[in-house]
């Protein structure tokens, strides 16, 4: 189960904003986290110029992250961070919430990072972040 926590400002007097989406990392909860017991929260800073974040359609994914331990990217939905009919620039943060890291082998530990991207409802891929390593211990 993954958890999104999110904010959102307009930015109506501050600088233009592209419409392609931009991510920034603003860091990770630890960089050590014992499988099955520590949640992992990545945090990240959004920007869009026309605010076309989110979908109405909770069977439309926006936000896209892979563990590196693996080849595809897993999609999560996120609601619409701005009204769907606005053109606004928005700005805000999103925390994505990993409660149940696990090992995948047998061993004592595994190294991993996370891929993080955007798409907003234009089909605009923003850039992609990547965390610091994370080391995934077993107890």
């Amino acid at each position: 189960m993954i958890i999104f926590v999110f904010s959102a400002c307009s930015d109506d007097d501050g600088p233009v904003l592209d419409v392609v989406p931009k991510i920034e990392l603003l860091g990770i909860s630890s960089d050590t986290i014992v499988e099955f017991e520590d949640v992992l929260v990545i945090s990240i800073q959004y920007s869009d110029g026309d605010g076309d974040i989110g979908f109405e359609d909770p069977d439309i994914n926006s936000i896209f992250v892979r563990d590196a331990r693996l080849e595809d990217y897993d999609g999560f939905y996120i609601g619409p961070v701005a009204p769907p009919d606005q053109e606004i620039p928005v700005t805000g943060t999103l925390n994505i919430e990993f409660p149940a890291l696990f090992l995948f082998g047998t061993g004592a530990t595994e190294n991993t990072r996370f891929y993080v991207y955007l798409v907003d409802r234009a089909g605009n891929e923003s850039n992609e972040v990547i965390t610091q390593t994370v080391t995934i211990i077993r107890e």
